[in-house]
């Protein structure tokens, strides 16, 4: 594929993301701090609920693996909620998160929050109202402070999750631990050739 031009870029992406994020902003063009470099700058109402990782983890799961290999190779991204700038971006540090995930496993663990996590995602009464799954936190979040995981803990903690695999409510209990009513409900439906209860339709 021949050099894209930024506006190119930007529509290409917009191409790419708009089905999953139809109301999204993208602009691109030359890098201030590195001219050589495009910048490109996503901007959306939806990311105002979600962590920086977790905006750029649904985005790179939306640009085909090729485009980005050929056109986004060197570029640098910012995924923006609206009103928010570059410099407010806080991402984590993987050394930091490697080393504190045992630790932060072991507590969560010993609270009792998977479980809780499980009983409102797939509850154990079949006549109870299952908790839906919106691709952010906010089924996890009030449980983890009533497991006594502070507001300044809840970075460090939440991303020890998405390192794992765990974007979302329903990605910690299918990514991040082995065992649960969810992924078994899940693994059961496959087994059968039936299609599993979808979370993030509240099924």
């Amino acid at each position: 594929m021949m050099s894209r031009s930024p506006t190119e870029i930007a529509n290409d992406l917009r191409g790419f993301i708009e089905l999953s994020y139809p109301n999204i902003d993208i602009r691109a063009e030359p890098w201030e701090q590195d001219p050589n470099r495009l910048a490109v700058y996503f901007t959306d109402e939806k990311f105002s609920l979600i962590y920086p990782y977790q905006r750029w983890h649904y985005l790179t799961h939306l640009i085909p693996a090729e485009y980005q290999e050929e056109h986004l190779s060197t570029s640098a991204w910012f995924e923006l909620a609206p009103g928010a700038s570059p410099a407010e971006l806080r991402y984590p540090d993987e050394d930091l998160i490697a080393d504190i995930t045992p630790d932060v496993m072991r507590i969560l663990k010993g609270t009792g929050f998977f479980n809780c996590l499980d009983d409102v995602m797939c509850t154990a009464d079949a006549g109870e109202t299952r908790g839906q799954c919106w691709g952010d936190f906010r089924n996890a979040k009030p449980l983890l402070h009533k497991c006594g995981i502070t507001e300044d803990e809840l970075f460090d903690v939440l991303h020890v999750l998405m390192l794992q695999g765990g974007f979302c409510d329903c990605e910690i209990l299918y990514n991040v631990v082995e065992e649960n009513r969810l992924k078994a409900e899940y693994w059961k439906a496959r087994a059968a050739g039936l299609e599993p209860p979808n979370p993030h339709k509240g099924a």
